[in-house]
């Protein structure tokens, strides 16, 4: 895979630049694959590096108190991930690719040089961290005001919207992600989500297996999603 100035266009965070400032980037960046579920870096290790998904997805997660650990959100293709400055020592966070991925790395040292010489990447970047926060309001707001099968349901349409791919038997996610992940996102045990996932099987409205997300009916799932009261399987 090249990756030049073009690649960088119709992302968000390098709208605003100039082509002049896109090919700098670019021309600045290595390439790096991750295999499925190797690290990018991991919680406490020094920042060294700043990240872009060009393909795959991205988990990161902090170490819990108590319990394992918390899944911050899932990284997809055109995201950037990694502190965005030198300012920060250590990573907060672990990032696993979810399957092959392909990522534009610089490091942190000339990030930062860009973001200082580049009013339009550091524009680009707030608008990257505002809508990411509107979706961690969202998913705060959800877990303090829905009940369990009416957050998982909302989650698991954010994921066929984000990272769908239709075949013929409906919507699939397109990484691998077990119950214990859709738990962890939820804020809710292994065993609810489990026990609310296998009775959406049965009721056909989703499929997979394990490590698979399948969407067999959206219709279902939507009203399961804006449901006022939980299904008996709500805890």
């Amino acid at each position: 895979m090249t990756f030049t100035p073009q690649n960088l266009r119709r992302l968000p965070i390098f709208a605003a630049l100039s082509e002049a400032e896109r090919s700098a980037i670019a021309s600045a960046a290595s390439l790096r694959h991750l295999a499925r579920d190797e690290c990018a870096f991991s919680e406490g290790a020094p920042v060294g590096e700043f990240f872009l998904i060009l393909s795959g997805h991205v988990k990161l997660s902090r170490a819990g108190r108590h319990r394992n650990a918390v899944i911050l959100r899932i990284a997809h293709p055109g995201e950037p991930f990694g502190p965005a400055s030198g300012t920060r020592r250590r990573q907060t966070a672990t990032a696993i690719a979810l399957r092959d991925c392909t990522l534009a790395v610089w490091p942190i040292e000339t990030w930062g040089r860009f973001l200082h010489d580049m009013p339009g990447l550091t524009i680009g970047l707030l608008e990257v961290l505002e809508r990411r926060l509107a979706v961690s309001h969202d998913r705060l707001i959800e877990m303090a005001s829905l009940d369990v099968s009416r957050r998982i349901a909302h989650l698991v349409l954010r994921l066929i919207d984000q990272a769908g791919r239709q075949d013929d038997e409906g919507i699939r996610v397109d990484f691998p992600i077990t119950r214990q992940d859709i738990g962890a996102l939820t804020g809710t045990t292994l065993h609810s989500a489990s026990r609310i996932l296998t009775h959406w099987e049965r009721q056909r409205i989703i499929g997979g297996g394990r490590r698979e997300l399948l969407v067999r009916n959206v219709t279902a799932l939507v009203s399961l999603a804006t449901a006022r009261t939980g299904t008996p399987d709500s805890y």
